[in-house]
């Protein structure tokens, strides 16, 4: 997994919200009744490839939305430490999910969500000016691309933290960012094999390479050398 990141100066305001609910409406599957409805399922895991992952946190439908997407979606928390969980979202490439890079978009601020450069940068949709509605953004980043977009430090967006102490400095965020990698990758095992990008907009030209210096220097070390 080759590891690389690039930063963008460009400005972002500071933005925190509360912690907000922590899981949306999923469809649950249903459990095969007998011998050749459990092959089926079976060939439809292995047909989908890395495009098959984890259930709980898969979006199905969004109110709004105003196209029928071609990607898959999920978002949910990412442990970081005991109490500490960080909100992702993470969009498959519309292209090649299988072979496609992962890629870490952080905004920065300090404080800004990445939310804003999923839903009005480089994200597959955008708000419309009524508020209520989606639009597909031609020029999503997934078309080519696996997006992964994670909130932080906690404090930001629907990042929390259960003791409600949200003061840190850049290596906790960096050791923070690097957990929540690895609890991304055990609910995504599939895509630790893609090549891996992470970029930073604004601050995030701090949270970028402290997060990669940490990736280097963690268990990952020799896989990232590797592969």
């Amino acid at each position: 997994m080759p590891l690389k990141y690039f930063y963008s100066g460009l400005p972002c305001g500071i933005r925190r919200s509360s912690r907000g609910p922590q899981q949306q409406s999923y469809d649950a599957p249903g459990s095969p009744m007998f011998a050749g409805g459990l092959l089926v399922c079976l060939l439809t895991v292995l047909q989908l490839g890395s495009r098959a992952q984890y259930a709980p946190d898969e979006v199905t439908h969004l109110p709004g939305m105003m196209f029928k997407p071609n990607y898959r979606q999920w978002s949910g928390y990412l442990q970081a430490r005991p109490g500490t969980f960080l909100h992702y979202w993470f969009v498959t490439s519309q292209r090649d999910p299988v072979k496609d890079p992962v890629v870490l978009w952080l905004n920065g601020g300090p404080g800004c969500s990445s939310l804003d450069g999923f839903l009005s940068e480089n994200g597959p949709f955008h708000v419309n000016d009524d508020g209520a509605t989606l639009y597909e953004n031609t020029f999503s980043w997934n078309k080519i691309a696996n997006m992964l977009y994670l909130e932080s430090p906690a404090g930001v967006g629907y990042s929390y933290s259960d003791d409600q102490k949200y003061a840190t400095d850049d290596d906790q965020v960096a050791d923070d960012n690097y957990k929540a990698l690895q609890s991304f990758f055990v609910k995504f095992p599939n895509f630790t094999h893609n090549e891996f990008f992470i970029f930073g907009e604004s601050y995030g030209g701090i949270y970028a390479p402290t997060l990669s210096l940490r990736l280097c220097r963690g268990k990952w070390s020799q896989q990232l050398r590797s592969q």
